[in-house]
């Protein structure tokens, strides 16, 4: 790619992002939850938060979360060769393992390795978005130093409506939602189907894993949820999620010799990802109210490699994270404000063929919250202390301040600390895991200003984030690789973001500068913290009226590094993409997007493919 085209992209991203352009994503009326817990319109939250709802997901016609995702303000990601395959989300800056991600409120992800498989996480079943950036450990424990990404599933207020589509690559993309009720009783059933023959993963003919062919990707899902209102004070329902993926990619095995061999089996990998939780909501009186709620989340994997160089039978490797919370929190109206307390139980299982000397363990929580807005200043305390038994406790708090100068300004102050714990890879693994590794820490600080009347929202966020005690595996003197706490890194950088509506026209952006750097006292101080670059933004542009819609996207970040020495550039880039849509009646649509308009070549991580130009059209039935 052509540094100086990514360079002029940047340019006009930048100057986009000063002046008015659309809210495609977040409304002032918008009620945001996970940025405190408590239900508050998005006008009114002290924390930087993007609000992503059903009907803005399926305006823009993506295929997947991660390239949602991939769009939004404080947002990078690397993938490793296409759809399906192993995808990172670096929030802030900080490391994948260092964002937490909750589907309906639960914990999800693996617990050996830290991260949460959201490339198997279907966007078919997706009501909601909520991205909380800046720690929150004092909200929701371990794992969210860079911030929180919360999925909501489709609830029982979703209307039925059913949608395919066909693509390149063979893509077929096709769901369909069963809903109805009535006031009280509300219940829907989606089950999604993607399957795509893919890209080749690795496309450097030099990488010892290279192989020429397609790697493709299959996911099947279900989501069943169901809710019933016994009066204006009391509810209770129940959601699940259940995903099935396989997916196809280049790797190789060593012979006797230790050379790469078998690069042309079938490398493969079968997943299970899901979440299920049953809630109840109950207000006892004019200023108690009560949430309960009861869940378990599961990311489990079976990998298909070669018994030898060979002897091309399957030898299956199995490895399953379950994950389980029982969460009372309740809301109390007193001291002018909400006062909120609570008490959570995690418990956390890990089943392998790999022998584990450990493989449970419980994580016991109290938290406690005061929001309360006096005049025009909404002051935010937020403490949590979590128990594991595995190393013990950790305390952590949030201060947040907002000053609300008038209708249209306001400006405002948060700092907080967050951990992450060690997983079991690196306190057990066999051989090599290190039992006395302690968690990540880091404390934050960021400063605001924003503006937001009815067409325009603006704002500005600038913070640090200091990251210690961080995780890093290195050789011993035997030569043993060991994991410790020998690293420190500084993630710092500011967020703009801009958008509007008029008349049916729209327009966006949003621009990121990133200082991710490594602290530590090794050979790689002050390095650029790998595949994060510090020049990143987005913008839009379209029409919308009563029957059709038009928009272009421009999509671009700078040059980053593929490993901690910055010896490995992988180029900046920029993309351009078109999404519309017409309605072909009142209840029958059609759909169409192009993402990477112009065939760009680029990379997210070194060797790796992307997809170059790629579409995909969809007819969709939603009754009115």
């Amino acid at each position: 790619m052509n540094t100086s085209i990514s360079k002029t992209y940047l340019l006009i991203l930048s100057a986009l992002a000063t002046l008015p352009a659309m809210a495609e994503v977040t409304q002032l009326d918008d009620v945001v939850v996970t940025a405190t817990r408590i239900a508050q319109p998005l006008r009114e939250v002290v924390g930087d938060v993007t609000v992503l709802d059903r009907e803005a997901i399926a305006a823009q016609g993506n295929s997947s979360l991660q390239e949602v995702l991939s769009r939004q303000p404080g947002i990078q990601i690397s993938n490793l060769g296409g759809p399906g395959k192993s995808t990172s989300v670096y929030l802030r800056g900080a490391n994948n393992s260092q964002t937490l991600v909750l589907i309906d409120g639960v914990n999800f992800g693996s617990a050996t390795l830290g991260g949460a498989s959201l490339q198997n996480i279907p966007l078919d079943q997706i009501e909601r978005v909520e991205i909380l950036r800046g720690p929150a450990a004092s909200l929701y424990g371990s794992g969210a130093i860079g911030g929180v990404i919360q999925i909501f599933t489709r609830q029982g207020d979703a209307k039925s409506s059913a949608e395919i589509g066909y693509g390149n690559h063979n893509t077929v993309d096709a769901k369909a939602t069963l809903a109805g009720g009535d006031a009280s009783t509300r219940y829907s059933i989606t089950a999604a189907h993607f399957k795509t023959d893919g890209i080749n993963a690795i496309v450097n003919p030099k990488n010892s894993n290279y192989n020429p062919d397609q790697d493709g990707y299959e996911n099947n899902s279900l989501s069943l949820a169901a809710q019933h209102k016994i009066n204006a004070q009391h509810a209770f329902g129940v959601s699940a999620l259940g995903a099935w993926g396989e997916n196809h990619y280049d790797s190789s095995i060593s012979n006797s010799a230790f050379k790469p061999v078998a690069q042309s089996y079938d490398y493969r990998d079968k997943s299970f990802n899901g979440s299920a939780n049953v809630w109840s909501k109950n207000q006892w009186n004019d200023i108690w109210t009560s949430h309960l709620k009861a869940g378990t989340s599961i990311d489990e994997g079976k990998n298909y490699t070669p018994l030898s160089a060979n002897d091309y039978r399957d030898q299956v490797n199995k490895i399953k994270t379950q994950q389980s919370l029982l969460s009372w929190v309740n809301d109390l109206s007193i001291l002018g404000g909400t006062v909120q307390v609570g008490a959570e139980t995690l418990g956390q299982k890990v089943t392998s063929d790999t022998d584990y000397s450990v493989d449970h363990r419980r994580i016991n929580s109290v938290l406690a919250a005061y929001l309360v807005t006096v005049s025009d200043v909404t002051l935010q305390l937020n403490g949590r202390s979590d128990d594991n038994s595995q190393y013990g406790r950790n305390n952590t708090g949030t201060l947040g301040l907002a000053w609300q100068a008038n209708d249209d300004w306001s400006l405002g102050t948060t700092m907080g600390t967050a951990f992450k714990a060690p997983s079991f890879n690196d306190l057990y693994w066999p051989g090599s895991g290190n039992p006395n590794v302690k968690p990540e820490e880091s404390n934050s600080k960021e400063v605001f200003v924003r503006f937001a009347n009815n067409r325009f929202q603006s704002a500005l966020t600038v913070y640090e984030n200091k990251v210690t005690n961080l995780i890093e595996w290195a050789p011993t003197p035997s030569g043993l690789w060991q994991p410790s706490n020998i690293g420190t890194a500084k993630l710092g950088g500011a967020t703009l973001t801009a958008d509007w509506q008029s008349a049916g026209y729209i327009a966006g952006a949003s621009y990121d500068y990133l200082d991710a750097r490594d602290t530590s006292s090794g050979a790689n101080k002050d390095r650029q913290l790998a595949r994060r670059a510090k020049h990143a933004g987005v913008a839009y542009v379209g029409l919308q009226t009563p029957i059709w819609m038009a928009r272009v996207e421009m999509q671009a970040q700078g040059q980053r590094f593929d490993d901690a020495a910055n010896k490995k550039v992988l180029a900046g880039y920029a993309l351009t993409n078109l999404a519309a849509s017409y309605q072909l009646d009142k209840d029958w649509s059609l759909h169409a997007r192009v993402n990477n308009l112009f065939n760009r070549d680029y990379q997210l991580a070194k060797d790796y493919g992307s997809l170059g130009v790629d579409g995909i059209v969809s007819v969709r039935w939603q009754p009115k």
